[in-house]
């Protein structure tokens, strides 16, 4: 549990591993209770989750996007510490746009080698998303949608595209809604 904190208002914050766990209310009920434990008497305004880039390597991807695309940078995959991460990224892509060599950067670069045994695992769990029998079908690429009650979303657990109850999009990769 973690806090934020601005001159009305305290943002608890609380993270999980995958969009797969933060389905169940439970998740929310917990953290209402440690809310009340530090913070008694405090009111809660609004909830909400958010699904994080998960690289392969865990390491995020900060730097040119592609080599075609001088102008274009890539900040993304930082596992729920984009907070702390961002300071590292803004050195990072000020460096390369500057044209600063920086030692870090080959860590980070977008091109790694992915072949890392988490590869695997996701090809195995997308594999069964394509032929796991449901009606409802993601409009990205089709893996199959499941509805997360805490939320009120159809999830995508390949990619992490969210529609909510009428199929408009939430969150991409998917940009067109559900067919009815």
């Amino acid at each position: 549990m973690g806090f934020r904190c601005t001159d009305i208002e305290i943002c608890c914050c609380s993270a999980t591993a995958h969009t797969e766990l933060a389905r169940s209310p439970v998740g929310w009920d917990e953290l209402r209770m440690k809310a009340k434990v530090y913070l008694p008497g405090a009111v809660e305004v609004d909830h909400w989750a958010a699904q994080d880039c998960m690289t392969l390597d865990g390491l995020p991807y900060i730097g040119r996007y592609a080599s075609s695309t001088a102008q274009c940078y890539v900040i993304t995959g930082f596992q729920k510490w984009g907070m702390t991460g961002a300071m590292t990224a803004a050195q990072l892509i000020t460096d390369q746009i500057i044209g600063q060599e920086n030692p870090a950067s080959v860590w980070f670069r977008l091109s790694r080698c992915m072949l890392h045994p988490q590869l695997f695992r996701n090809l195995g769990e997308t594999t069964l998303h394509f032929l796991w029998p449901t009606k409802k079908r993601c409009t990205h690429l089709g893996c199959a949608l499941h509805w997360n009650a805490a939320e009120r979303t159809w999830d995508c657990a390949c990619h992490g595209s969210r529609f909510d109850t009428d199929g408009t999009v939430l969150e991409n990769p998917s940009t067109k809604p559900l067919p009815e």
